[in-house]
């Protein structure tokens, strides 16, 4: 009998043949005599087989890949696919990425996890592994005199790049190279984008620095004291956005490099 895999979970070793008769025959990689078949087992492949009826259905036995050489093909999930393992059921990991995506939210925790799909997705990543939950505190000024605190929801995950071996695939392993170069081009064009930024922060807030200094100077050789305390105002100000300034900006946050081991 020969037949097609219409289903296939490697993680258990076994899944279902759907026969020329038109009967769906379930297998275990142990009817395979040659072994070496057995990282080559995948769904639609086409298979060749003993077939056997039992209590519990139909049963396929003494299998063998038909041309198992030609399934270099592969197929990829529809969506982002998420998983607090770091592997992920059914799929096999074509990349492991050397990059930790974070997504985070003051709002919900949805909204953190869709952060980071969105971010896993723009280095163009198809799942995230060893995908977690956590909590940081935020602060801002309150309306009154103290500091407002808040709960930041926060997901973080490795980019991976999976895919399925399929007879009618359309990509080649080759096609799905290529994650860690994406995600480091994009993290150098926000190193730069950053460092720009602050840059030109810098030039601004020393250029008020200096207008307010020449103003001050000005108020006290014309003897206009009002002027005085709304430019030390000004001053005070700028300081400190002086000092939290290169803070402010920090683009590309969101992806941090974190390389796999040797």
């Amino acid at each position: 009998m020969k037949g097609i895999i219409k289903t296939y979970l490697p993680s258990k070793n076994y899944g279902f043949i759907k026969g020329d008769d038109g009967r769906d025959y379930y297998f275990h990689v142990n009817e395979f005599a040659d072994k070496s078949q057995i990282n080559k087992i995948c769904e639609e492949a086409i298979v060749a087989f003993d077939e056997r009826a039992t209590p519990k259905g139909y049963k396929a036995l003494k299998c063998s890949l038909l041309n198992p050489s030609d399934i270099l093909t592969f197929k990829v999930p529809d969506s982002l696919i998420t998983s607090k393992e770091s592997i992920i059921k059914g799929w096999e990991i074509i990349q492991y990425g050397n990059w930790i995506v974070h997504g985070s939210s003051r709002n919900s925790p949805q909204e953190a996890k869709n952060d980071a799909i969105d971010g896993a997705i723009a280095i163009g990543a198809n799942a995230l592994v060893n995908f977690d939950y956590y909590k940081t505190t935020g602060s801002e000024a309150g309306t009154g005199r103290g500091t407002h605190y808040f709960t930041i929801h926060n997901f973080r995950g490795r980019a991976v790049t999976i895919a399925k071996r399929n007879s009618n695939g359309q990509y080649k392993v080759e096609d799905l190279a290529g994650l860690n170069q994406r995600a480091e081009l994009r993290k150098e064009a926000f190193v730069i984008k950053t460092n720009s930024n602050r840059r030109m922060r810098k030039i601004i807030n020393r250029s008020m620095f200096t207008l307010s200094v020449l103003f001050l100077i000005f108020a006290f050789l014309m003897g206009n004291a009002v002027l005085v305390l709304p430019i030390i105002f000004v001053l005070l100000g700028g300081a400190i956005i002086m000092k939290k300034g290169g803070y402010l900006d920090e683009y590309g946050s969101w992806l941090e490099r974190d390389d796999m081991p040797a």
